[in-house]
């Protein structure tokens, strides 16, 4: 009876331990590309990261930087996978108002991100992750 009892409480340690394997996040891809509108000094930026997790339930996304700028993002999940947008728009002045749609006719605006930095929180602990390796997207004209 005493060695039933140890079987019992054994096999409960070592499948409650075994179910604690770690979350596993592996970056997918990297990618921006640059936007315009149809008058001067209208456009920006868009990133988008795609990422596979595993055995990561409680995953949470707090905040996302590119070169050190907080910015806004959108997370889609399914199952397993992850992808994170985001966008920086270029400044615009108020005398854009009376300008005329048309094509741009400079596209100049190439703005090469060096670093994104993904802050996430697992288990109730923050970590981080870095980006330092894009892929550049063709740049898209919008109306």
């Amino acid at each position: 009876m005493k060695y039933l009892i140890l079987i019992v409480v054994f096999n409960l340690l070592g499948t409650t331990c075994a179910k604690k394997e770690k979350c596993e996040v592996t970056l997918q891809s990297a990618s921006w590309f640059n936007w315009f509108g149809g008058i001067p000094d209208v456009g920006g930026s868009d990133y988008s990261f795609k990422f596979l997790t595993q055995q990561c339930g409680d995953l949470k996304i707090d905040s996302v930087f590119i070169d050190g700028q907080n910015l806004k993002f959108k997370v889609k999940r399914t199952e397993d996978f992850w992808e994170i947008t985001a966008s920086k728009n270029m400044k615009t002045s108020s005398s854009n108002r009376n300008h005329k749609m048309s094509k741009p006719t400079s596209t100049k605006m190439v703005h090469y991100p060096q670093v994104a930095r993904m802050v996430y929180s697992l288990n109730n602990r923050s970590s981080e992750i870095n980006i330092d390796q894009f892929t550049q997207g063709k740049n898209q004209f919008r109306q």
